[in-house]
């Protein structure tokens, strides 16, 4: 199998996730992507859109089928192969927000969205849905100037869309093949998390009314589960959920 040998670009779609769902029952083939210029319905982690103007950055989805072993893996491969892509282009090292969020200079650059579908115990499919920020001029957008970057604003020069792309389908097949190999990933990805030493408030929803937990974020698991250790000194392990820097609020 190889990411990208099938590539299916369109200049605007509602959603490329919706989009590799629907091609994963009609059976196309395993490392398909779809990729295109804007996505009317983007949207990221927790339902939340993606802003990015056609034609500046690389939206895209890649349809995978992955057996049990390899499913627990795919945000640590496609995250660590996002950030060397980046890290690559710029010449800088990068980080990770737990879990998921690529990070130069502290400020988010690309997002990654993982959905499957089950059947069962089965693995009928899983999309990875990628955003990276390549032209994208984060002080037109006043909702994300002072926490998003770019690949072009830390360059300071336009970016080749399509040169990034070829460099990420590199890195995503490169990582992927680490983790079919049965080849663990989790302490490169550990090395590159910003969140682990840090005292982090984790919700688990959008709701203000949900509950959170406050504790310091000791460690991962081989799962890459956030262990977070609370204020009575108990551990929590995090599957999901959304992580900031800590502020005031109960500790649960």
């Amino acid at each position: 199998m190889k990411i990208g040998q099938k590539i299916h670009h369109v200049r605007e779609i509602n959603s490329t996730m919706e989009a590799c769902n629907r091609l994963a029952i009609l059976e196309e083939p395993n490392g398909t992507i779809v990729s295109t210029n804007y996505q009317e319905s983007g949207r990221g982690r927790f339902k939340r859109k993606w802003v990015s103007p056609s034609g500046d950055n690389i939206q895209m989805s890649v349809l995978l089928r992955p057996n049990q072993q390899e499913l627990k893996y795919l945000n640590i491969f496609a995250s660590m192969a996002v950030l060397a892509t980046c890290e690559q282009t710029l010449g800088v090292d990068g980080s990770i927000k737990w879990p998921n969020d690529v990070q130069i200079n502290g400020k988010k650059i690309a997002g990654i969205l993982i959905e499957t579908v089950l059947e069962g115990e089965k693995v009928v499919s899983s999309v990875i849905g990628i955003g990276l920020n390549v032209n994208l001029d984060v002080k037109i957008q006043p909702d994300i100037e002072e926490t998003a970057t770019s690949l072009n604003c830390e360059k300071g020069r336009y970016i080749s869309r399509s040169i990034i792309l070829k460099k990420l389908i590199k890195k995503l097949n490169f990582y992927y093949s680490q983790i079919s190999d049965g080849r663990s990933l989790t302490q490169q990805w550990s090395d590159k998390l910003s969140t682990i030493g840090e005292e982090v408030t984790l919700s688990f929803g959008k709701n203000p009314n949900d509950p959170i937990l406050v504790g310091l974020a000791e460690s991962i698991n081989d799962d890459g589960g956030l262990i977070i250790r609370k204020a009575d000194g108990s551990l929590f392990t995090a599957n999901a959920g959304e992580v900031t820097l800590a502020k005031k609020g109960k500790i649960l």
